[in-house]
């Protein structure tokens, strides 16, 4: 009796498993290399591994200064105010920078800082870089009393000579001075009494070429008579609006 349930046991086991034999559809031989080839491309398939993360580059520096700076290109003034019957106080040259604290539009001046204080700049030859948003229009400054100018000082003259026709020479004449006028317009140079030059403001030298004879003929009572040639006669002076400087002369010859 015991053998028998055994065995009816193992029958219903069997045909269990059968059942579920049946069920399941086996692979094809036309889906195994389908399922060959997806396996072997899921194994060589590089592995996606995050590379770092992109790190944007900082914006470039800039040498903008922020405080207003001033270089010029060639030699300008800066006086007491924005135009020319205002005292000089400074001279500034290609290659010096200056902090710029103001500005007068009207002019085109810009008002800098010097080594003695501040003095209004003449804009014409300025580049003025950095922050000009905040600059303050300065007002400008009560005229000056009107004045003729100073006289230049350490008049001199370089010569040098060569033949000339007849009993003349050729004479090239060097003159320099000093300039001490600072509300000029101009300089004006006489030779032999006669204009020949008007020259700018802040002017310091001037060549010139003439010619030069060895005696001069002096006729007396007594009759003529060669006397040497002092030479010729240069003058210069200072002139503005309001007039002229004293005057200032010698006398170039041959050396």
């Amino acid at each position: 009796m015991e053998s028998r349930r055994i065995l009816f046991a193992l029958s219903t086991l069997l045909v269990a498993a059968l059942a579920c034999t049946i069920g399941q559809a086996a692979p094809t031989t036309e889906d195994l290399p389908a399922t060959i080839t997806a396996q072997a491309l899921t194994l060589q398939a590089p592995s996606q591994t995050p590379g770092p993360p992109t790190q944007t580059p900082p914006p470039a520096l800039t040498n903008t200064p922020t405080v207003p700076q001033v270089t010029v290109s060639s030699a300008s003034n800066c006086r007491t105010g924005p135009y020319i019957y205002y005292d000089l106080l400074w001279t500034m040259q290609p290659g010096m920078t200056a902090e710029v604290i103001g500005k007068h539009t009207p002019s085109n001046t810009w008002i800098v800082k010097y080594p003695n204080g501040q003095c209004w700049l003449y804009g014409a030859y300025a580049t003025v870089s950095g922050n000009l948003a905040s600059l303050p229009d300065f007002p400008q400054p009560p005229t000056p009393t009107a004045s003729k100018p100073a006289a230049p000082e350490n008049f001199k003259a370089s010569t040098s000579c060569t033949p000339g026709q007849l009993l003349f020479t050729n004479l090239h004449v060097e003159l320099s001075w000093t300039d001490l006028a600072t509300n000029e317009e101009g300089y004006r140079v006489y030779r032999n009494d006669q204009l020949v030059f008007t020259l700018s403001a802040n002017s310091t030298g001037v060549e010139d070429d003439t010619t030069i004879g060895g005696f001069f003929l002096i006729v007396t009572p007594g009759g003529p008579t060669a006397t040497p040639n002092p030479g010729v006669k240069y003058s210069i002076r200072a002139f503005n609006g309001n007039g002229n400087s004293e005057w200032r002369e010698l006398y170039a010859k041959c050396p």
